[in-house]
């Protein structure tokens, strides 16, 4: 299934049409600064402890598009740590004010006929990775070990910038999108990861499809920032 295709199916509006197209232009010109930037950044990962590399892939694009983060200091969400790549991008290259990082570091179980892959990881080394690889930034960070429907039920503060990388499900991806929205400052940016990840048989139980959904739900109180081939940033205004 190509991805225009995708896109249709899953109930794209016009804006994320337009993203993708304005933003694969644009990759074909920071092709070169885009390859520098990851291989740098993967140099650093490297010293620490990692099963898998799921994020470093991200980081041209993070650090771009957040480059304004540079001067603020800023509270940040990220729902799905697994083993602390997120975070310590974000302790590498900003200066945050609070950083939350919330996973239940359980595997996740299969649903409609697939599953979100990860069934067989060791999740208390996967967590233990997290633990090492923050502990040189033991008191500037919060760790909740849970899942992200009770952080968001206790949470009493908001945030500026809020990455949602927890369950692939549909119906999780709607609510974790609808509990980050309403938890987002004005101008705050919200990054969703594997918007085109499409492993459960129902298009209705993908990523894609649940945040389509949730877009057309705050028509006109958002701008698309970025479309990657992974993920997705908009800014609340």
């Amino acid at each position: 299934m190509n991805i225009l295709f995708y896109l249709i199916v899953t109930k794209a509006n016009k804006k994320i049409f337009f993203a993708y197209f304005r933003n694969f232009i644009l990759n074909f010109f920071n092709k070169k600064k885009r390859k520098i930037f990851i291989n740098n950044y993967r140099k650093f990962l490297n010293t620490k402890k990692y099963t898998f590399d799921f994020f470093s892939q991200n980081t041209f694009d993070w650090n771009r598009i957040l480059l304004n983060f540079k001067e603020k200091n800023f509270n940040y969400l990220e729902v799905g740590s697994f083993e602390g790549n997120s975070a310590l991008f974000i302790f590498k290259f900003f200066n945050p004010k609070t950083v939350c990082c919330c996973d239940a570091w359980t595997p996740l179980p299969k649903r409609d006929g697939s599953d979100e892959g990860y069934a067989d990881f060791d999740m208390p080394t996967v967590e233990k990775n997290f633990d090492h690889n923050l502990k040189d930034y033991e008191n500037r960070f919060k760790k909740f070990k849970m899942k992200s429907d009770y952080f968001f039920q206790k949470n009493e503060i908001t945030f500026d910038l809020i990455y949602i990388d927890g369950s692939h499900f549909g119906e999780d991806v709607l609510k974790d999108s609808k509990s980050a929205w309403r938890i987002l400052n004005k101008d705050g940016i919200l990054i969703f990861d594997d918007y085109f990840w499409k492993s459960y048989k129902k298009i209705e139980s993908n990523p894609a499809y649940a945040i389509n959904t949730f877009l057309n739900s705050i028509s006109g109180k958002y701008e698309v920032l970025y479309l990657s081939k992974f993920q997705l940033f908009i800014k609340k205004l």
